[in-house]
């Protein structure tokens, strides 16, 4: 619904593209000073206009652009955002300009017929002026900013493009395709593209204006870390069988398992088998159990041992063996044991 205050003419916007570009006001017709009082979004509305124009009158275009933004939020018509395009165009605001000037084009109520012819060579001036960046990204779906702010979703001629627009209240969606376009306005930029598991994509590109170029983004997988420990220390590290080194030791290895030994002598081999994802980080402490020697493996063991054995056999013989035959002797004679006296 247009307001009173600008059914009345009370500021007309003209600009010529011939001249550096600048939203002219003229002053209030005299009808216009006996409109019936208005409400206060619309007072608040008209004084943010009139602010916007004398700031565009004095090339103040940042401070312009916030006034006509204000009474859009208060009392919004095509002129205002007429304006509002002006204004960025002036910022080098191309594409936030453009999309701003089609706006106008849909909806040219209280436009003069000049002011439509404007907005009309705005939108072919600018097509001309506009970044088109074709990005492949891979893996497809990460997300991706553009000097910090996230991508949203456009239109231009039907098709399905990307833009960063500061202060768009649209949400921000990721671009599920691995190739797209994103359009930009010329000068310098920073994408950075991030994803869990994948190594960062920073890239700084400058654009002159119309240009089209194309942008490569890969995000190589990160690799697993896994910091191992022995206690005791000084122990050798096995990965799938392959010696690694001495603990302490950090290993570095692509996703996936892998069995990891810690072995020393003296001690009970201890082992894990890890299942590492991407950019993943993992401490591993192998606290090693001494080996307990066995009773057969003892030295006095199986000293012990033969001495018993030797003794058994001993006298196994002395038990087993028959008693010898005795005839006397050459002389007939026989030993007999004489008693012991004490």
């Amino acid at each position: 619904m247009r307001t009173r205050w600008i059914l009345g003419g009370l500021v007309v916007a003209a600009v010529d593209l011939s001249t550096a570009g600048r939203a002219r006001a003229e002053a209030p017709a005299p009808e216009a000073a006996e409109a019936p009082a208005v409400d206060e979004r619309t007072a608040r509305g008209r004084a943010a206009f009139l602010l916007g124009v004398q700031r565009s009158k004095d090339a103040q275009w940042g401070e312009a652009l916030a006034a006509f933004e204000e009474a859009a939020a208060a009392r919004d018509a095509p002129i205002v955002q007429y304006n509002i395009g002006f204004c960025e165009r002036a910022l080098g605001r191309y594409v936030a300009a453009r999309r701003t000037f089609r706006r106008v084009l849909a909806a040219t109520e209280g436009l003069a017929a000049a002011q439509i012819d404007d907005a009309r060579a705005f939108v072919a001036e600018l097509d001309q002026l506009v970044v088109r960046v074709a990005v492949t990204l891979d893996p497809p779906g990460t997300p991706l900013t553009v000097d910090g702010r996230a991508l949203r979703p456009a239109t231009d001629d039907g098709t399905r493009v990307f833009v960063t627009l500061p202060g768009s209240a649209e949400r921000a969606a990721a671009p599920v395709e691995k190739t797209f376009t994103v359009e930009l306005d010329p000068g310098v930029h920073l994408f950075r593209a991030a994803r869990p598991g994948r190594q960062d994509a920073f890239v700084q590109k400058t654009y002159r204006p119309g240009e089209k170029a194309t942008l490569d983004l890969h995000l190589d997988i990160l690799p697993a870390r896994v910091a191992v420990r022995a206690e005791p220390a000084q122990a050798l590290v096995r990965v799938d069988g392959r010696e690694a080194g001495l603990a302490p030791i950090d290993l570095e290895r692509p996703p996936g398992k892998y069995r990891i030994e810690v072995v020393r002598d003296g001690f009970e081999t201890y082992a894990a088998t890890l299942d590492l994802h991407a950019g993943q980080r993992a401490d591993l402490t192998a606290k090693l159990i001494p080996v307990r020697p066995s009773l057969w493996t003892r030295w006095w063991f199986w000293t012990g041992a033969a001495a018993v054995v030797t003794g058994g056999v001993v006298l196994t013989y002395a038990l087993t063996r028959p008693e010898p035959d005795y005839n006397g002797g050459s002389l007939n004679w026989v030993a007999e044991p004489a008693a012991i006296r004490w």
